[in-house]
């Protein structure tokens, strides 16, 4: 608690004092280890600040130091309450306060979690929600032990959990594990590589089986690339038998992708006014109050609002929400692209295609774009050449499965 509450608190004197010597009372009061602050001096004497418990041990020191002491105002609680002890209502409000403040202390106002990179707040949040732990919960209902052993149990990434309820809020420390939780199993069954899409291959980099592409080649989609039969043959060049092998290699190649999109010729533009406005709000579960200024106007208004909640000391949160909210006003028309905003779309387009394959592991080689009048909107056409890795298993027991299959019907 800091520590100005605390002397409101327990109460205080400012004192007034006058003399010749006010450096030897200032030692004497320090010497004695008395709680004085806030000293300064004006032009009628010096005034400090005392506790109200070290008020009478001052006595001996004003003797001591030939000084005056004058009481200038009386602070703190006890003065407060001494000067209100009539009026009922008052008292019973602030005891109503105490109350209503220690019945919000026995239930949980604030869920945080520090550590969590993999698995976002909203995940964790439902987790907890499907043991029955949200806001408002009563504290004395959550078993962190549980919780910590249950979230390790629902998550494996997570390796370290510590929970705990501070104040009013329940905190949650995780360390997520940095590695693979376990070894990938390797796939040894009998396979093909065939293509993905049709392309030149580019370069090849085979580990196992046999290529039937080599670089230059065009493949189409659905072409073998790596066979997965190797025939074995005897002295007199006859084969013998057929041996089955996991394929296994790289095979890159250089593709062509191509993308449009439409937009239409005239788009809204919202300009501000320059108007502002402001206001406050509070808000307590369900329910909230606030008090903006008026629109006289009937203008429309683009409006933020920064929710805080409150907090009385470092952990003790309430069920309540204090609002500050900044609006400005605009005017909205549809008016035509200009050049330049026609080339922001598009590369807008070009950008969210663009993207999309870079995530899919590939080299962009070349990359174009261009933009045509469709009818009444604009059509963004773009080409995009990629060096990509192109091949994918087909398991050969599958396939000699359906040809089976096929000469039977």
């Amino acid at each position: 608690m800091p520590e100005g509450v605390v002397r409101w608190l327990k109460g205080y004197l400012y004192i007034k004092l006058n003399g010749y010597t006010p450096e030897r009372f200032f030692n004497l009061c320090r010497s004695g280890k008395l709680d004085c602050w806030n000293m300064r001096r004006e032009r009628d004497g010096y005034y400090v600040c005392i506790a109200l418990r070290d008020f009478y041990k001052i006595r001996p020191f004003l003797r001591k130091s030939h000084m005056s002491m004058r009481i200038a105002s009386r602070e703190g609680l006890p003065f407060l309450m001494r000067q209100n002890r009539k009026r009922k209502a008052l008292a019973a409000a602030v005891l109503s306060f105490f109350v209503v403040l220690y019945a919000m202390s026995l239930f949980v106002w604030n869920i945080s979690f520090d550590g969590n990179y993999r698995y976002s707040r909203e995940t964790l949040l439902d987790y907890l929600e499907e043991e029955k732990i949200r806001y408002g919960i009563l504290k004395s209902r959550i078993d962190c032990d549980r919780l910590e052993e249950g979230i390790r149990s629902r998550f494996p990434e997570i390796t370290w959990v510590s929970a705990r309820v501070s104040g009013t809020r329940l905190l949650i420390k995780l360390k997520e594990n940095q590695v693979f939780s376990g070894v990938p199993q390797i796939d040894s069954a009998p396979c093909e590589l065939r293509a993905k899409v049709c392309g030149v291959i580019t370069r090849m980099v085979i580990r196992q089986g046999k290529a039937e592409v080599a670089v230059g080649d065009q493949v189409e989609a659905g072409q073998l690339l790596v066979s997965g039969r190797l025939s074995i043959l005897n002295d007199a060049a006859e084969v013998v038998r057929t041996a089955y092998v996991h394929g296994d290699g790289e095979i890159y190649a250089r593709t062509v992708y191509t993308y449009e999109e439409e937009f239409p010729q005239y788009h809204r533009v919202d300009v501000k006014t320059g108007r502002k406005r402001r206001g406050i709000g509070v808000g307590a579960g369900p329910y909230h109050l606030r008090i903006l200024m008026p629109d006289l106007k009937k203008e429309t208004w683009n409006d933020v609002t920064d929710k805080t909640q409150l907090c009385l000391f470092e952990d003790f949160y309430l069920p309540v929400y204090v609002e500050q909210i900044r609006g400005e006003s605009y005017v909205s028309y549809e008016r035509p692209y200009t050049e330049e905003e026609k080339k922001q779309e598009a590369g807008k387009v070009q950008e969210k295609y663009v993207k999309n394959l870079l995530e899919k592991g590939v080299q962009i080689i070349e990359n174009n774009v261009k933009i045509q009048e469709c009818g009444r909107s604009w059509k963004v056409e773009g080409t995009v050449t990629v060096e990509e890795e192109i091949s994918e298993p087909h398991y050969i027991a599958e396939i000699e499965e359906t040809k089976e299959t096929d000469e039977r019907d």
